[in-house]
């Protein structure tokens, strides 16, 4: 998996220390996880660390995908032009056509 597969998207480095990543599993799937420790995670677990997380299995990223998209883009009048500037600038292989 490489570096941009698996990201930190938050960290607050505290006392009570909070982790979220984002991940591009093995098989394909997505996962958004986190990681809790400190005071609270003692108190409430009897234990160091406390780690959650959602999996979204491949066959439902496009349907994810789709409503991620519908609500970045709702509204906006230049919704095309800014997802072709997107997809280009983040390597995300795609086409664009037009007609005539």
């Amino acid at each position: 998996m490489s570096d941009s597969e698996n990201v930190e998207l938050f960290r607050n480095a505290g006392i009570e220390f909070r982790s979220v990543r984002l991940a591009i599993e093995t098989g394909g799937e997505i996962r958004l996880s986190a990681q809790d420790m400190g005071p609270t995670v003692e108190q409430t677990w009897n234990r160091d660390d406390y780690e959650f997380w959602i999996n979204v299995p491949v066959q439902a990223i496009a349907r994810l995908a789709f409503v991620l998209l519908r609500d970045r883009y709702v509204g906006r009048e230049k919704a095309v032009d800014e997802f072709r500037s997107f997809c280009e600038q983040s390597g995300i292989e795609h086409s664009f056509e037009t007609w005539p």
